[in-house]
């Protein structure tokens, strides 16, 4: 019998991919069309080209195309057609997708329509609403490889939990997106995908590790979709692409029967949370899912009932807003998305006071976590199937093949450094109190997710900003705040670096590269507070709203 290379592999599935996509909307030279109409955005792009009445359906938000369902303005299998006919374009020009099952989800559309006709009612509160899944969601007859070409062909038998309840409440699911080689970088690349592009900008990188989904959701091509996270692989490429999007803490959604990379790691681990395009749609599938009370079948799920702080909004609220690390100054964009919010929150009676957050011991220890077997676990998978580790997981786990994974002893060391790293951060959290007005510890925290708009594939690498609220399992928001302009964010030429990665940061910084790129900041709350984090977010665009207006 003959052994297939990885490459043929990966070309068959590749094949397999793109033959998932009805021919009528298959245009290999789409790319080049939006590149010669001078587009740089994809969402844009592909309102110029699609039907306006698709454009229509795919320019709402999960909640605004609910309404419509549930009125009977709009048919499931009408807002199926749109958002995958959407898709099938957004994956040929960004490379976005790993799995396409159009068929299944225009089967399951029609039989909501038909319930509906026949009932006169939904079957649920996501009925005919298109989610997008990370390519690590099991789903039964569909591979999730996270990157691997060795996962490839081998389609799971279950339905993970989560996707399970979302479609019993009526969701249509018609893509998993793409991830990179075991989910480990900021950037989506992969033997099997190759690279994700950046949907507010294809020359730049869609971020990582739930970057097909970022882009995805960016070109209008999925109202809402789930992600997951353990350095920032929900929020950057949230940030990357102006969306909203929640990292919960971890155990607060049901994570079972999602295939990861460690996956028995549990002193830092991974947590699911859902992106979507406004901030009323992530508030809303939080509390659902909340309410599902997943606690009573998977017992990695904290038993903690939804808690209402809607309260909060009418509350003076504490703000603590970090705005250096000392290691990296963000960008000129994120600098002004800082000042802006600042002086908003400032305007409508909130107090703000300045927090520094000592990252460089927590990224540290974060960093021995996610290497304690020396990579051996992606070498083990990569030898299955021959393929070579990507370049830019390489760079994030740092192999060093002289160096042997952490004994038991070691490993239970390093869990202790973590709990102690935790209990200072609570310390810094709570001695707050001792600079707020109220006396109390800070509502919030305000930061960058990362300290830039975005970067050029495979030239840039931190989780400076983002990995820190990993390592203390802190629930974080992403919301956008404006956009880059090239005549309000110029370089900064009399700045001094504080260091050599700060200096190489600076001398990347590029006006017109970055121009009209979303600029996104994250508000972090305590763990498990999803729903006050979520409020307090809240309140942040509400004042950022009064402050444009005004």
């Amino acid at each position: 019998m003959t052994v297939k290379s990885w490459e043929d592999i990966v070309e068959a599935k590749r094949n397999v991919v793109k033959a998932s996509i009805p021919s009528d909307w298959i245009n290999d030279s789409i790319k080049e069309d939006m590149i010669q109409a001078k587009y740089i955005n994809t969402y844009e792009y592909l309102d110029s080209i699609l039907p306006q009445a698709e454009v229509d359906i795919t320019s709402l938000t999960m909640l605004q195309l609910q309404c419509k369902i549930r009125k009977g303005e709009l048919k499931a299998l009408t807002v199926a057609k749109a958002y995958c006919h959407r898709a099938a374009m957004a994956q040929q020009i960004l490379n976005c997708c790993s799995e396409i099952f159009f068929d299944k989800a225009f089967e399951q559309a029609k039989e909501l329509d038909n319930y509906f006709e026949k009932k006169g009612c939904v079957v649920g509160p996501l009925h005919g609403i298109p989610i997008s899944l990370k390519d690590q969601v099991d789903l039964p007859g569909i591979d999730s490889a996270i990157g691997y070409v060795a996962l490839l062909n081998k389609p799971k038998t279950e339905i993970s939990l989560l996707a399970e309840y979302l479609q019993k409440a009526g969701a249509v699911f018609y893509v998993k997106t793409t991830v990179p080689m075991a989910m480990l970088s900021p950037e989506t690349v992969s033997n099997v995908h190759g690279y994700t592009l950046n949907a507010s900008n294809y020359k730049l990188t869609s971020g990582g590790s739930s970057g097909g989904e970022g882009a995805l959701i960016g070109a209008g091509a999925s109202p809402m979709g789930f992600g997951t996270d353990i350095g920032g692989s929900i929020r950057i490429p949230s940030a990357f692409q102006g969306l909203h999007a929640l990292k919960p803490s971890t155990g607060r959604i049901s994570y079972l029967r999602v295939t990861n990379s460690y996956n028995s790691q549990e002193t830092m681990p991974s947590a699911i949370g859902p992106m979507a395009r406004s901030l009323a749609d992530v508030e809303y599938i939080t509390k659902l899912i909340i309410e599902w009370k997943l606690w009573e079948f998977d017992p990695k799920v904290v038993p903690i009932p939804y808690n209402d702080y809607s309260r909060l909004k009418q509350e003076r609220l504490s703000f603590g807003i970090w705005l250096f690390d000392g290691q990296i100054k963000p960008h000129p964009p994120l600098q002004r998305a800082l000042k802006q919010v600042i002086e908003s929150l400032k305007a409508q009676g909130h107090e703000v006071i300045d927090i520094n957050i000592p990252n460089s011991k927590y990224l540290e220890t974060a960093t021995e976590i996610f290497t304690a077997d020396q990579g051996l676990e992606v070498l083990e998978m990569c030898k299955k199937s021959g393929e070579p580790i990507v370049k830019q997981v390489n760079d994030m786990i740092v192999l060093d093949l002289q160096k042997p994974a952490l004994n038991v002893n070691e490993w239970w060391d390093l869990c202790r450094k973590h709990y102690e790293g935790k209990q200072d951060f609570a310390k810094l959290w709570n001695e707050t109190a001792n600079r707020t007005k109220s006396g109390k510890p800070i509502d919030g925290l305000i930061c960058p997710v990362w300290p830039s708009c975005a970067y050029l594939p495979d030239s840039l690498n931190t989780l400076n900003y983002s990995c820190p609220f990993n390592f203390v399992d802190y629930p974080s928001v992403v919301l956008p705040v404006t956009k880059a302009d090239k005549k309000l964010d110029p370089v900064q030429s009399d700045y001094i670096p504080s260091n050599d990665i700060d200096e190489i940061f600076h001398k990347y910084y590029d006006a017109e590269l970055y121009d009209t790129m979303p600029v996104c900041l994250q508000v972090v709350g305590r763990q498990l507070q999803e729903e006050k984090t979520l409020v307090v977010a809240s309140v942040v665009e509400s004042c950022l709203k009064a402050y444009i207006t005004c």
